[in-house]
Parts: structure tokens; sequence; C-alpha cells
């Protein structure tokens, strides 16, 4: 019985630095970022030299109620000893996952930090216990946590897989598809996103040619029975190129021309821009040879964003 009851206490002692080390370590981190958006070096060294005093000053009031199993908060100067040691070994945890977090566009995520910087206040808190099996315990424990830390962000840290980067964004398969490059014409660049796929080939000298295929209807403009686009404050000649094809010609301040090829549920577009003839040999080889996209054609998409 009285064993149970010390390991209750002991439990209750670690479960409140790890509640305190929580709140302290979400005061901090919004205190942090509130100073580095403000842009003032005088705001952020004042964050940076009253946090820990108040951080300690916090511990050092908890440790009053554990002097009789943590021998050294039993003075006054031995309990700010152990108020710094909790508040060092729980910043630098909370620092680390920081850091293990931060990429070029900002932190991966923030979801975990508040209570991952209270366990490691617990742990900071747990070192302090008298006995070596509970000090071994403890830095068994920290090493677990370092080890898997690491890993998680060394592992978050990696590209995406294509495969990854398709199902996080949504993309449907079905809409990546490409076709052979006219002479002297090379894949320039890709993109895709939940509705539609795009590819831009491009031959110095020349105009590029930007192959789009969306799911037939996603195109919510107004046109006729042929499919034709109805004008609005332009002119625009459709006509029949064979092989199920149609050219849409743009007339106005921005002429280019348009040939659609309508398959399996998919209309497949390759734009060229300008009046004239060129280009529009290569848009029908592009039509002609559509075919699914390798991923080595879809390898620059790893270079776009990816939600979360």
């Amino acid at each position: 019985m009285v064993r149970k009851l010390a390991a209750g206490r002991l439990f209750a002692h670690l479960a409140a630095v790890a509640c305190v080390g929580c709140v302290l370590t979400a005061v901090q981190f919004q205190a942090v970022l509130i100073a580095l958006f403000a842009g003032n070096t005088a705001v952020l060294v004042a964050v940076l030299v009253v946090g820990p005093v108040l951080g300690m000053t916090s511990l050092a009031a908890l440790a009053t109620s554990v002097r009789s199993f943590v021998p050294l908060t039993r003075r006054a100067r031995g309990r700010w000893v152990w108020a710094a040691g909790v508040y060092a070994c729980g910043t630098a945890g909370a620092v680390a996952a920081v850091a293990a977090n931060l990429r070029d566009d900002g932190l991966h995520t923030t979801m975990l930090l508040h209570p991952w910087g209270g366990l490691w206040y617990a742990l900071g808190a747990a070192v302090f216990l008298p006995g070596a099996r509970a000090r071994r315990a403890t830095l068994a424990a920290a090493a677990l946590l370092a080890a898997g830390g690491s890993y998680l962000a060394w592992q978050a840290a990696q590209p995406p897989t294509l495969t990854e980067w398709l199902t996080a964004n949504g993309v449907d398969r079905a809409l990546l598809r490409v076709g052979d490059p006219p002479p002297g014409y090379a894949l320039e660049d890709v993109g895709a996103s939940e509705s539609s796929f795009g590819a831009t080939y491009a031959r110095p000298g020349a105009p590029d040619l930007h192959l789009s295929v969306e799911r037939i209807g996603h195109d919510t403009r107004r046109s006729d029975a042929r499919g034709c686009p109805v004008p609005f404050g332009e002119t625009i000649h459709c006509s029949d190129d064979g092989g199920g094809r149609q050219l849409v010609v743009h007339e106005g301040d921005y002429n280019q021309r348009e040939l659609r090829l309508r398959r399996n549920g998919l209309v497949h577009t390759v734009t060229v821009q300008g009046s004239g003839r060129t280009g529009l040999s290569g848009a029908r080889q592009l039509l002609t040879t559509l075919r699914p996209a390798t991923d080595a054609e879809l390898t620059p998409l790893l270079d776009r964003p990816m939600r979360d």
C-alpha cells in the first residue's frame, strides 16, 4: 500500500511538471513568434530574457510540493537548481523539435510541439529523482525519445514519392496523359490538380505547345451543339480538323488556336499561341500519340507544393 501511494505521488509529480511544461512551451513559442514578426531586436531579446526567468520561477514554485521525495528541493537554493535543470531539459527538447520541423517554407507542423515540450520537462524532473535505477530509466527513456524523434524528423525531411504527391493532392492518374514531342520540341514542364493536368512542350524559335487534359464537362463555359465555345467579347471560329479533332481559333487581343480531342470521357486540348499555321502539325502529333505519362515525365511535379 505504501509503495502504491509513493508511485501515485511520483506519477502525479511528473504529470504536474509535464502540464506546466506544456503551458510554458506554448507561451514561449508564441511569444518568440510574435517577437520575430514584430521585427524588433529589443523585443526579441526581452522575450528571450524574461521567458526563462518566468519559466524557472513557475517551476521553483512547483518544486515546493515535492520536497518529501526530491531531497534537492528541500532548500531554496536547491529548488532553483532543480527548476533550472528541468527548464533547460524541457526547453532543449522543444527547440530540438522546432529545428527538426523547420522547412524552407516555415515549420512543417506544430501540432505535437507543446506536449513534446511537456514530456521533456517531465524527463528533466525525473533526472532529479533519488536512486540510480530511476536515473537509468530516465536516461533510457530520453535516449529512446531522442532516437524516435530523430527518425521521424529524418523521415519527414525526405522528399515525397510521386505516388505520395499524387495522393496528397488528390490527382486522378487517368488525367496524366502526354504525347510524344514533335521534332525539335521537348517536354518542358508539367502540372496537375484534382481536376486537370497540363504539360508544356518548347522548341527554340517556335511557339510553345501546351497540352491540357480535363474531364468532359469540367469547362463550364457556354458552348454550342458542336462543342464550340460561344464567343463573349471575342471572335471564335471552329472547324473539323479530322481524326476526331476540332480546331478552335480565337481572334482578338490574344490570338491563339486550340486543337481539341474528346476521347474516353476526357477532353485533350493543345493550345498554340499566335494566328499562323506554325505549331499545328506538332499539336496534331501530340494528340495522335497520346499515352499515359511515365513516372520520369511526371518528376517535375515533385517540385510543386504538396498539400499536408
